[in-house]
């Protein structure tokens, strides 16, 4: 059994039922917005790929990012979740080269940083959108390695504290959201 085999198989307790989640629903809007890349649209790919996975969780997530700073949801049991999502986050940790994962931002103060990295969190759900595989993590896990800059406030998270749910999910087939953007943007001007 490789280490991954055995991390997918070690139960941890958690307070959401992933086996809920339609992970190829989740994965497939991933992938119709990746035509939503560049710096103008990036925060609208990510309220929708968070919309998707409130909508997809099996009703076990409401979508609160679009109103409640440093959390996107809030769980059925009463917990607070963060989403971060990044190509090839999972990538060395599952060729073995690495213990940890690739560097992801928590918190971009714009360069107006107010010091330490605030709970406003439990959980965090992290996705690898290369590999389309998700796992999940506890607050203490992001704060161990968080680095904080000016602008930033970044961290790696330790293998040994990824939960994996799914590994290399096969994204249902969806329509390229830009496109559409595209054409709504036209009509309207």
């Amino acid at each position: 059994m490789t280490v991954i085999e055995e991390m997918l198989d070690c139960k941890v307790e958690c307070p959401v039922d992933f086996s809920k989640f339609n992970w190829k629903e989740i994965f497939g809007t991933v992938k119709a917005t990746d035509g939503l890349k560049r710096p103008q649209t990036l925060g609208l790919r990510t309220e929708i790929q968070e919309i998707a996975t409130a909508k997809h969780s099996g009703g076990q997530f409401k979508y609160v990012g679009m109103r409640e700073d440093g959390k996107d949801y809030t769980s059925s049991s009463g917990d607070n979740w963060e989403d971060k999502g990044c190509v090839d986050m999972f990538k060395a940790i599952l060729s073995g080269n690495s213990l940890q994962t690739k560097e992801i931002i928590l918190k971009n103060y714009r360069g107006n940083n107010t010091g330490a990295l605030k709970k406003t969190f439990d959980y965090i759900l992290l996705k690898d959108t290369g590999s389309m595989s998700v796992a999940w993590a506890t607050w203490d896990a992001a704060n161990k390695n968080a680095v904080i800059t000016d602008a930033t406030i970044k961290c790696k998270f330790d293998a040994c504290d990824l939960n994996f749910i799914e590994i290399n999910v096969q994204p249902e087939k969806k329509e390229d959201f830009s496109k559409s953007l595209e054409v709504l943007i036209e009509q309207l001007v």
